[in-house]
């Protein structure tokens, strides 16, 4: 599996790889958000199992993960 950190800043991080499993991946980290697992995923999406989660508020009908999380990453960064 490979993964590369594609976005950081001191509030989020945005996640891209391919694993041999799932295909292409895409996670999105808002260390602000509070989630049952405490890592902060607020978006979660893989070529095998597609959106498995979004907390992002954004809808997934009709956009791709990249403009979900670039949408999501111009409404909160933290410079």
């Amino acid at each position: 599996m490979s993964r590369k950190v594609v976005y950081q800043d001191k509030r989020l991080t945005m996640v891209t790889g391919i694993d041999h499993m799932l295909g292409k991946f895409i996670q999105l980290y808002d260390n602000e958000v509070e989630t049952s697992e405490g890592e902060g995923l607020v978006l979660d999406w893989s070529q095998g199992f597609k959106f498995e989660r979004n907390f992002t508020g954004i809808p997934t009908n009709g956009t791709t993960a990249e403009k979900i999380c670039d949408e999501y990453i111009k409404t909160n960064q933290k410079i």
